[in-house]
């Protein structure tokens, strides 16, 4: 059956407006049998910086649309049918504690949001037409949290729920800007019935400017580029942190770094299909932001402490801003800067691409740019019972690292 399987969001050249696509077919289809809808949300258009995110409400599968408008008070949140009529939204609520908002998870009847901006989780109940019922600061109204940052600046990244316990992952700089970042924090929250979270006194510290919180067979993998996006060169501090959650303490973090990371590029994202099937995106910009240099390999989870093991399936040397990988057992998807590469099955050897979506495929913006990338999971059948599947990642952070590198480019040009 053909299903809406993959959302983004596009803006035209200058930022200033926005629409929303979706990529269309059946589940186990090849590349070339896919289509782009574009438009799908259109009249009026969206602002300059919508994003979506896919989460469950139970065993449906749903999408959240926010349009941040650089204030503290943001858009009304559209929660979306993806497989209904996305211009008619099932609720629509704006959460105090998520302005920028790039990270959702669930819990039963509670939603928790995490953004960029106000450093804040937002406890939001499903059950009651979407609406916010509570929201935590953090630091601030965790006072057990044993800060090691006195002058760090938290910024909200990404969540994941794991049983009865909520992961939060926050990057810290010192003060504004992109120039000095400390290590970032995931740390560990007790989810009660009624939806309030209690610091569960647990944290472990990752890599610098960390933006993945990716959970396969209970361990969270992080993606962390070490410190500001460079032209020229990766950054030496970069690395992929695998956090075991069965003992999550400091000890229970494995640190996998790259031989020469400054000319191979920093980790920019993971995919885990299955333990034969992992996928690791590195790379970095070429002197002037105008080209992404790097690679995607392929590896197992045997092998994903062995970069040298590691081999190379598609080489980049592209220009764009958002980029991110997802491996979703049909075939390999590659939001490459502008367009929107696909491969089919898992390749394991150097590969071409068997379907790219221009920009132009997936909107009216000639010279226009992707703001967002989604993968939609399908809605898990009642037969199969609960908590059989996990939302398929939003590239919610990578919008951010976006961002940074266009204003980096513009920089580089005065």
């Amino acid at each position: 059956m053909s299903e809406n399987l993959f959302a983004y969001t596009a803006t035209n050249s200058g930022y200033s407006e926005g629409t929303a696509g979706a990529i269309n077919g059946e589940r186990a289809a090849v590349a070339t049998a896919l289509s782009a809808v574009k438009n799908k949300i259109d009249n009026p258009k969206l602002n300059g910086d919508p994003a979506f995110f896919n989460f469950f409400d139970r065993n449906s599968s749903r999408l959240v649309l926010r349009q941040y408008n650089y204030t503290s008070t943001s858009e009304p949140n559209r929660i979306i049918d993806p497989q209904g009529n996305w211009a008619v939204p099932l609720y629509s609520q704006g959460w105090s504690g998520v302005a920028n908002l790039h990270g959702v998870a669930t819990s039963g009847r509670w939603l928790f949001g995490t953004g960029y901006d106000l450093s804040k989780i937002a406890v939001v109940d499903m059950d009651s037409d979407y609406t916010q019922t509570r929201e935590y600061a953090f630091p601030a109204d965790f006072p057990a949290f044993a800060n090691p940052y006195a002058d760090g600046v938290f910024h909200g990244e990404a969540l994941t729920v794991v049983g009865s316990k909520l992961y939060a992952l926050f990057y810290v700089n010192k003060g504004s800007g992109y120039a000095t970042y400390y290590d970032s924090v995931v740390a560990r929250f007790a989810i009660s019935a009624r939806g309030t979270l209690t610091y569960d006194n647990a944290y472990v510290t990752v890599g610098k400017n960390s933006f993945t919180l990716d959970l396969y067979d209970n361990k969270l993998y992080v993606c962390s580029l070490g410190g500001m996006q460079n032209a020229g060169s990766g950054n030496a501090d970069t690395n992929l942190c695998i956090v075991d959650l069965t003992n999550f303490t400091q000890t229970g973090v494995t640190t996998v770094t790259i031989t020469n990371p400054t000319q191979k590029g920093d980790f920019r994202d993971i995919s885990i299909l299955d333990a034969n099937n992992v996928y690791i995106f590195a790379g970095h910009y070429d002197s002037g932001f105008a080209n992404l240099v790097g690679s995607v390999y392929h590896t197992t989870l045997a092998n994903i402490t062995t970069p040298a093991n590691w081999t190379e399936v598609v080489a980049v040397n592209d220009p764009g801003y958002l980029w991110g990988i997802h491996a979703d057992g049909s075939r390999l998807w590659f939001v490459k800067g502008t367009p929107i590469a696909v491969y089919d099955g898992t390749p394991t050897t150097a590969v071409t691409a068997n379907r790219t979506f221009s920009i132009t495929e997936m909107s009216d913006y000639t010279g226009g740019n992707l703001n967002s990338a989604c993968f939609i999971a399908p809605s898990i059948p009642t037969t199969r019972g609960l908590n059989l599947a996990v939302a398929s990642k939003s590239l919610a952070s990578h919008i951010r690292l976006a961002k940074e590198a266009r204003e980096l480019a513009e920089k580089a040009k005065k």
